[in-house]
């Protein structure tokens, strides 16, 4: 079915200068699968692509500033400001993060440290508690293998979902229209 919109004097140039008119149509789908860009939730047609909503909600900015004043003896300053300003709807319409490797890197580098301190307080615990006195090498041997093992692990799942979860949460994010009137997030064709 389609419906006519009334002529429009302010956009309808041609109609005005005796051409043959032409007006704009408005399609009304039949069937939900007739139109893929269709809101499953309000039928609205104003949708928009999330990687769009993202990058159209980032500004960069810069800025120069300078001064002139007086602090017992005159000063002069200047300044050379720059950033990137988002809008919330952009931080909401952001794609997936993958996952940082910082922390499990940071565990792996720093456990003979962190195994040294663990393996004392074990030791001074075990010496005031129990009264008798363990090995302290064999404790910060322990301790050391058990945060080198912690870190492997952090780091092998991290790059597990970085390879296998993140790809598909991120074609899945191209895919994803937003709604403009009713704010729900879709992939078209897809069941709501």
């Amino acid at each position: 079915m389609r419906l006519r919109q009334p002529a429009n004097r302010m956009t309808d140039l041609e109609a005005n200068q005796g051409a043959r008119s032409h007006q704009s149509v408005l399609h009304v789908p039949r069937e939900e699968n007739d139109i893929l860009y269709w809101c499953p939730a309000c039928k609205s047609q104003n949708t928009q692509r999330l990687s769009t909503v993202h990058m159209s909600g980032l500004s960069q900015f810069s800025a120069i500033t300078g001064g002139v004043g007086w602090t017992g003896a005159p000063a002069i300053g200047g300044a050379w400001t720059t950033g990137t300003s988002q809008t919330q709807l952009s931080a909401i319409a952001a794609p997936p993060p993958k996952k940082s490797y910082r922390n499990g890197l940071l565990l792996l580098f720093l456990s003979p440290l962190v195994a040294a301190i663990v393996a004392e307080v074990a030791f001074l615990i075990a010496q005031r508690v129990f009264g008798t006195t363990l090995i302290y090498e064999q404790l910060a041997t322990i301790s050391f293998f058990a945060l080198e093992i912690g870190a492997i692990a952090l780091l092998l799942r991290v790059f597990a979902f970085n390879k296998n979860i993140w790809p598909r949460l991120f074609r899945e994010w191209q895919m994803s229209f937003l709604c403009r009137r009713c704010g729900q997030i879709f992939v078209p064709g897809s069941a709501p």
